[in-house]
């Protein structure tokens, strides 16, 4: 037979996971012809652009070297290498690897799973970005670095991507323009030009989540910072070349800290309530009752969780979780330096915690359950399993507040930045706090902190960019959109016509091939990752589960398995 070619189209972790997948079902069952199997990465294939190897050694990953992997259970990298981050770098499992040394550890599985092709395959590296797709008779030909390539099948892995400025930024890039300000929108802390932002000035910032984290560290420990040891914990020496940071979010509250889990694979949490047939039985009975099986996920879902937090921590320590999350809800404080302190007391009672793991009968027991919980959400939420107002506020106010509780940094990083608060180099400007153009600057104040009001000359987005497909910046992504082969994904009420545009990117469920404008599913297109990010729910994970399976590397097994169909 002829000749079979792939296209994997962002070799980053998503598209590192469907390369070995395939790699493994070829090597399990060799094919009849020649296959070959085009990897394309703009940045550097396996870490891609969020764990580039080139980043700063502060910016550290979020997840535990033990729990790292791309090496599952029945494939072909060498286990005793590659089995996990630890394994592979010498870490101590509970450890927080810097973020491009996890990169070098996929640029080394890029590398081994290379070598290691089958006879009659090979995987052939491009180091452009593919800024054009489209189907020609029965191929596919597709555009990178100016060269045209032809294939029969493709899968889309472009992970974190650029998005135009909405309305709200295009006018704080105006306003920073008209008065020669700084604004800098959403993106990657590594890609910022943090290193624009002048000693001593201060700096209103957008976020205080995951990415105001990795902005922190570049501004004091980027700059010659340090933390040493105090009679009350970590404390602060400054270089002298800080900005000040004035960090803006709904709750007040940073990412709060995880807890120490050494002894992963083990669950550090049994889950008792929220369990794979409760859920299942959830979307039966709202059948029954309604006609459809879409949830509404505070009225089905939540009080699940809440019992499920209520069993890890009798207490009521846990009740409810969105207390956790928004402590200073309601509350109302007499002056800026009243709220810090109260603030930077919370981070170092909730970095000790932190550091005696998650017992049974913990407030960090019933966080770290949300945690465990992820993996069986999906089922809930993915393909507008949630009616569409729900679907709205499961994403509006649900993710967020409990990623305050259960996506945070280590420990450290979370007592460090209270030694910050104590050292003045970060000034929270206060719960609900919000920022707008005003005379002199942007204006920066919180309704529930008398005396907060501030006035900036830069203006930073510390978070994520939004996903939004209509506004995605890939010149691939518009050309797929403006020739109608993708669409956006819409959660539709069929019994009151309600609509959600969720803004990511339409596909099937597995082995998820996008779906045209027309709603079609094309044989040869599928789709993992961030693209599809509100379609489905928690596709930025990076990383599989050490010696198990998992929705990870379960996703790009069906994808595999559906771009080797009827080829091989």
């Amino acid at each position: 037979m002829g000749e079979l070619a792939i296209a994997v189209i962002g070799v980053g972790p998503r598209g590192l996971s469907v390369l070995e997948r395939l790699l493994t079902r070829l090597a399990r069952r060799p094919p009849a012809g020649r296959v070959t199997i085009w990897a394309f990465d703009a940045v550097g294939h396996g870490g891609g652009r969020v764990w580039r190897t080139g980043q700063p050694q502060w910016l550290s990953a979020n997840t535990t070297a033990g729990e790292s992997t791309l090496c599952s259970p029945d494939g072909i990298l060498p286990a005793a290498r590659f089995a996990t981050m630890a394994r592979w770098s010498g870490l101590e499992p509970g450890a927080y690897p810097a973020r491009r040394h996890y990169g070098t550890y996929l640029s080394e599985v890029f590398e081994a799973l290379c070598a290691a092709a089958p006879p009659g395959v090979r995987v052939r590296k491009v180091t452009a970005e593919v800024t054009r797709l489209r189907r020609t008779a029965a191929r596919l030909r597709l555009v990178a670095g100016g060269r045209a390539y032809r294939v029969d099948k493709a899968v889309l892995a472009t992970g974190h991507g650029s998005v135009e400025p909405d309305e709200r930024q295009l006018a704080l890039l105006r306003h920073a323009e008209e008065h020669r300000l700084r604004y800098v929108p959403p993106g990657l802390a590594a890609e910022m030009p943090l290193e624009e932002l002048p000693p001593r000035a201060e700096v209103a910032v957008r976020g205080f989540g995951l990415t105001f984290y990795d902005v922190l560290r570049a501004v004091t420990l980027g700059r010659g910072g340090r933390f040493e040891p105090g009679p009350a914990g970590l404390r602060y020496v400054p270089s002298g070349d800080e900005p000040r940071l004035l960090p803006l979010s709904r709750g007040g509250v940073p990412f709060l800290a995880r807890p120490d889990v050494p002894d992963f694979p083990a669950p550090p949490v049994r889950l008792r309530v929220v369990t794979e047939e409760r859920l299942r039985a959830l979307r039966a009975d709202a059948l029954a009752a309604t006609g459809t099986p879409q949830l509404d996920f505070a009225r089905h879902v939540e009080p699940l969780i809440q019992r499920e937090a209520d069993l890890a921590c009798p207490d009521g320590a846990a009740r409810p979780l969105s207390g956790l999350a928004r402590p200073f809800r309601g509350r109302r404080f007499a002056c800026p330096g009243g709220y810090r302190d109260r603030l930077a007391r919370l981070l170092r009672e909730d970095a000790r915690r932190a550091r005696g793991g998650c017992p049974d009968g913990t407030v960090k027991a019933a966080t770290e359950m949300l945690r465990v919980i992820r993996p069986l959400l999906p089922q809930v939420v993915d393909f507008g399993g949630l009616l569409p107002g729900s679907h709205r506020d499961f994403l509006d106010r649900f993710v967020p507040e409990s990623f305050v509780l259960s996506a945070g940094p280590p420990a450290e990083h979370v007592e460090q930045l209270a030694a910050l608060l104590e050292a003045g180099i970060v000034r929270p400007v206060g719960p609900a706090a919000v920022a707008a153009p005003g005379p002199g600057g942007f204006v920066v104040h919180s309704p529930q902190v008398a005396g907060s009001r501030r006035v900036t000359t830069a203006l930073l987005e510390a978070r994520s960019p939004a996903r939004d497909l209509a506004r995605d910046a890939s010149p691939l992504v518009r050309q797929l959109l403006a020739d109608g082969m993708i669409s956006e994904f819409v959660n539709v009420d069929p019994a009151s016509g309600e609509r959600f545009h969720a803004g990511g990117l339409a596909v099937t469920r597995a082995p998820y091939r996008v779906l045209d404008a027309l709603g079609r599913p094309d044989p040869d297109i599928h789709a993992l990752g961030v693209a599809t990010n509100h379609t489905r729910w928690f596709t930025e994970v990076g990383t599989a589960r050490p010696g198990q399976d998992s929705p990870f590397s379960g996703d790009a097994d069906a994808v595999a398995a559906a771009l080797l169909a009827g080829g091989v």
